[in-house]
This record gives C-alpha cells, sequence and structure tokens, in this order.
C-alpha cells in the first residue's frame, strides 16, 4: 500500500520516532528524536538496559535504503568476524550514521513493522 510511506514510524507506545519512512531516507541521515525510546518486544528501552550493552543498531543498507550485499553480514546468516554488516550508533540521532562491524558484534535489531492499526486494534 502506498500510503504505508506517509504514515509515522512510531514506538511500541505510539510515540513517534520517524515522520515517515521516505523520511529516514531523505539525505539527512535517518535523523530521529533521541528522547524517544527504542522497546525490544517485550517492552525494555535499549537505550538504557544493560541487555544492549553496545547501543548500535545493524542495518545493512545505504542512506537511500539499498541494500548494501557486501556489507549485511551475509543476509544476516553469519556470525564471522572475517565479515561486516552496517550498523549505526544510536547516540547520534541517525539510523543511517553507518559504519562497519564484524558480523560477530552483538548489536541491536530494528524491526520497524508495516502496518496500519485501525481504532479498534488500539
Amino acid at each position: 500500500k502506498a500510503e504505508r510511506y506517509s504514515l509515522p514510524i512510531v514506538n511500541l507506545k505510539g510515540q513517534v520516532l520517524f515522520n515517515n519512512w521516505d523520511s529516514i531516507f531523505s539525505g539527512h541521515g535517518g535523523q530521529f528524536n533521541t528522547h524517544v525510546p527504542i522497546y525490544s518486544f517485550d517492552g525494555r528501552d535499549v537505550m538504557t538496559d544493560p541487555s544492549w550493552p553496545e547501543k548500535i543498531v545493524w542495518h545493512g543498507s545505504n542512506a537511500h535504503g539499498i541494500r548494501l550485499v557486501d556489507n549485511y553480514c551475509e543476509a544476516w546468516r553469519t556470525e564471522d568476524m572475517a565479515v561486516t554488516g552496517l550498523a549505526s550508533p544510536l547516540s547520534t540521532g541517525k539510523i543511517l550514521d553507518q559504519k562497519a562491524h564484524n558480523c560477530a558484534s552483538r548489536l541491536i535489531v530494528l524491526c520497524i513493522e508495516n502496518s496500519f492499526m485501525t481504532d479498534a486494534r488500539k
């Protein structure tokens, strides 16, 4: 659905992280509000929870959202230290401030659900 590109991207509590999908790849490094928590599936804030000692998120794409096949840990199927994937430190507030990290690194995986929640589900 085309409208998904214009919907805001929110955390589990409905707080806006990104204005919309297109805003991530608008050329500003995927700027997001660092004061809005990013939650794990079980509701923990990845920025404060010690389960994620490195506050870095995997993504493996370039600034335009195109997958970089040489930098995403062999389709995220390897933990080989000799292979790299791209990841960004969340402290910069830019999800696309990517740098190469070896695939043995235990970093955060950011999942964005691409769906529309109706009033009945809220």
